[in-house]
């Protein structure tokens, strides 16, 4: 029997602020709230909020009380992607052709008022994939809802001629432990059956990651997945599996058709992003012969730019705002660009590296006297 691939439907964070972190979306990044719930089930009440932009649905979710999951995650992680769901057409074959491949079970198939659902493990840690299957007509101002229980916001506010034009989440970001990647890319090749994109080991000075990119066979899911070279220091990576406590998503990644229109609009609605050092800008001619946008545009806004055997991309990482500092969002630009080569990982791992050093140098700066801090 030939089971059809599952397909994203939304990502989930869990969140102690559900208001809150649907504001930061609508106001930084452009979303609109679609849909929203208040449920309580065997494991507590929670509250959620929908939101869209292009074709990327976020969900939302707060707990309120100690038993929901979401309390539990928020306690350890602070707020952070739980659940990357996935539409089934047949949601219990769906189910039935992971467990065959030894998919890890968190919730066996259960039906209420047309929808199926079933929740696996992921490849890392405490994150899980619901698969979800949908009764005719669940949908609300012509995008599916996520889950039984939301309903329609009234009317979405209208979308501002001016607003971030982001169309797709075109890649998920994950750190593992050190001696895991190979097991949790494993996961995905044999339960989903994803492929692999590429596998690199990337070095940096004493610094190194283990890195390699899965993808779904509709190739609407990419999973670059990271993990501390054994034989080297664990630089940011390590950062993030301290501060986050396990592994897990530290980054989404938007995709645009215009990157330098999107910053600028993204810059205008408050969104901070990750300086790039002038000595990137003054070698990227002669590094990248650019099919689009120019070295001055790049470097007013900070865009890096790199290329692949395929085409070329272009990136932005945003700062991140979460007390723990283990969770960014990406703008990315894609002409021609299939895959993630080396010059896309040491980008983010350049970005992240500054970042740390800024943060660092600030600390430092302080604690010597407030009069130093800048």
């Amino acid at each position: 029997m030939n089971i059809p691939a599952p397909y994203l439907s939304h990502v989930e964070l869990y969140v102690t602020d559900a208001t809150a972190a649907a504001e930061a979306f609508v106001d930084g990044y452009g979303f609109q709230v679609y849909a929203t719930a208040e449920r309580t089930g065997p494991h507590g009440a929670s509250r959620s909020l929908a939101l869209r932009t292009g074709d990327i649905v976020l969900v939302v979710t707060q707990g309120l009380d100690a038993g929901h999951p979401a309390t539990a995650y928020t306690d350890r992680h602070g707020d952070g992607i739980a659940d990357i769901a996935l539409t089934a057409v047949g949601a219990r074959a769906a189910f039935a052709d992971a467990v065959a491949r030894e998919a890890t079970v968190l919730a066996e198939p259960a039906e209420a008022d047309g929808w199926v659902t079933a929740v696996l493990g992921a490849g890392f840690d405490d994150v899980r994939h619901t698969l979800v299957q949908r009764p005719a007509g669940a949908e609300a101002h012509g995008t599916p809802l996520p889950l039984p229980g939301f309903e329609p916001v009234t009317e979405p506010l209208p979308v501002p001629a001016e607003a971030p034009a982001l169309t797709v989440l075109d890649h998920v970001a994950v750190s593992v432990r050190t001696g895991e990647l190979a097991a949790s890319t494993a996961y995905y090749e044999r339960v989903f059956g994803y492929h692999a994109v590429y596998e690199e080991l990337m070095v940096q000075g004493k610094e190194a990651m283990d890195s390699k990119a899965v993808r779904s066979p509709t190739g609407d899911i990419t999973f670059t997945v990271l993990a501390p070279s054994p034989a080297h220091e664990a630089g940011h990576i390590g950062d993030f599996l301290e501060r986050h406590g396990t592994g897990g998503v530290h980054h989404l990644a938007f995709a645009t058709e215009d990157i330098v229109e999107t910053v600028a609009r993204l810059d205008k609605r408050g969104t901070v992003f990750l300086s790039t050092p002038e000595a990137y800008y003054d070698a990227l001619a002669v590094r990248v012969d650019l099919d689009r946008h120019s070295v001055g545009e790049l470097r007013a806004f900070g865009i890096l730019a790199d290329e692949d055997h395929t085409g070329q991309l272009f990136q932005i990482f945003t700062r991140t705002v979460h007390p723990k500092r283990t969770l960014f969002y990406e703008i990315i630009e894609r002409i021609g660009a299939d895959t993630f080569g080396g010059g896309n990982v040491r980008a983010l791992y350049d970005a992240v590296q500054s970042e740390k050093a800024e943060h660092e140098a600030t600390v430092t700066a302080t604690e010597a006297g407030p009069e130093n801090a800048r």
